[in-house]
């Protein structure tokens, strides 16, 4: 078994929900609504961190084990990353880009938004990264269109991602279980 079975299972699952879209209105629809329930969020809230925590939580069911103390129950991207800060976890894009090895399948990617000056949307890494970038499934997003990310989709995507597209501020989160 993997020595980061949570994450490669997170990872695995989160692929089979690309195509999930949004039903009945924005930010909601059985499937999105049951990632909000995941991190106690209402119905019509932003949900890209929900279906993070959503994957996480139900890989470490699959496989019978727990999730670390302290991971974010969150729907907030920002407690992730605070979390991945104070836990020694977080790469900084720059440190990600010049050594592209250490991000891997199950880490989770968080972009910066200048207008927002925080991190405010977040996916799951699904592919081993290369020099150009990353591959990830990210919830509450779109299609690709060109280099923006956008955090207010209409379903689950998987998507090809610069080094850029994680801004200033943003960086890779490594997940180790």
């Amino acid at each position: 078994m993997s020595s980061r079975p949570i994450a490669i299972e997170a990872a695995r699952a989160a692929l089979a929900n690309v195509g999930v879209t949004e039903v009945g209105g924005d930010n909601r629809g059985t499937a999105v609504e049951t990632y909000q329930r995941a991190v106690g969020i209402p119905p019509g809230s932003p949900w890209c961190a929900a279906f993070v925590r959503y994957r996480y939580e139900a890989a470490a069911e699959r496989l019978d084990r727990d999730l670390p103390a302290g991971f974010p129950d969150s729907g907030w991207v920002p407690s992730y990353v605070g979390w991945a800060r104070s836990n020694g976890l977080w790469i900084p894009r720059r440190t990600a880009q010049d050594d592209h090895t250490q991000v891997r399948p199950g880490d989770l990617a968080c972009y910066w938004y200048e207008a927002s000056q925080r991190c405010a949307h977040i996916g799951i890494v699904v592919e081993p990264a290369t020099a150009d970038g990353f591959v990830t499934v990210e919830g509450n997003t779109g299609p690709d269109r060109g280099t923006t990310v956008e955090r207010e989709g209409d379903g689950v995507y998987r998507k090809r991602r610069r080094w850029s597209s994680l801004g200033i501020g943003g960086g890779i989160i490594r997940i180790n279980w």
